[in-house]
């Protein structure tokens, strides 16, 4: 039992450093449900941190705050599961017989430099007092473009000019949707 976390560990740092690999080799191992734990808690901190920034102007009280950290929790699982079907289905994986449940654990785990920059987010923010959620918040989520680059060019077969086109336009999607779900707060 030990030994399986420590390989899912060492497999999510290689997922940060060299995405492509392990789409390519290992993913196929890794539960879906896994992929959500991490994605969800990404950005249910994420959201937080907004929130932290929010409550500690003034701008919104405690509920807004948990209720923020909720809408994160929404985004990170059902959003994330919502967008990966999406391109599941435009990316046409079927005909490479790539299944959902496949595409579900590797878009969802992309989402783990979000989950590592968002715990350094909360960390400055509730020990040294910073507005954390722009500069780890939205960084996180930019350095999880490239892992997910590297899922839809599998997705795709190696369709590079597809695979970026629906990079950029998730990219947009989850940061637009952090914007507006943002607006809870006022």
């Amino acid at each position: 039992m030990e030994r399986q976390e420590s390989s899912q560990i060492v497999m999510l740092i290689k997922m940060i450093a060299n995405p492509g690999e392990v789409i390519k080799k290992r993913m196929v191992t890794l539960p879906w449900p896994y992929g959500f734990l991490i994605s969800g808690l990404a950005f249910t901190l994420f959201f937080l941190q907004s929130g932290i920034d929010l409550f500690r102007t003034g701008v919104i009280g405690m509920e807004r705050l948990i209720i923020m950290a909720m809408l994160g929790l929404i985004m990170g699982t059902a959003g994330v599961a919502l967008l990966a079907a999406l391109v599941h289905v435009l990316a046409q994986a079927q005909k490479r017989n790539l299944d959902l449940q496949w595409t579900l654990s590797n878009f969802s785990l992309g989402y783990s430099v979000t989950l590592i920059y968002s715990l350094c987010g909360i960390f400055f923010s509730l020990l040294l007092g910073w507005n954390t959620s722009v500069a780890f918040g939205i960084t996180g989520v930019l350095w999880s473009l490239r892992p997910m680059l590297f899922t839809i060019k599998e997705l795709s077969g190696d369709a590079t000019a597809l695979s970026v086109i629906l990079t950029t336009i998730c990219g947009a999607v989850m940061l637009f949707a952090w914007g507006l779900l943002g607006q809870v707060g006022f």
